[in-house]
């Protein structure tokens, strides 16, 4: 989608595209990072 509209210029496209693109970025390191947290407790424990 990003690309396509890329090459006719569509400004708008492209941008809405790649800030579709940061959410879900965004959404899944969110995930990721509960996931570590369940998975690996003991992760980043100070002793």
């Amino acid at each position: 989608m990003v690309q396509s509209a890329g090459e006719f210029l569509a400004t708008d496209v492209v941008l809405a595209g790649i800030a579709v693109i940061a959410i879900i970025a965004f959404l899944l390191e969110l995930g990721l990072r509960a996931l570590q947290r369940r998975l690996t407790p003991w992760h980043g424990e100070v002793q």
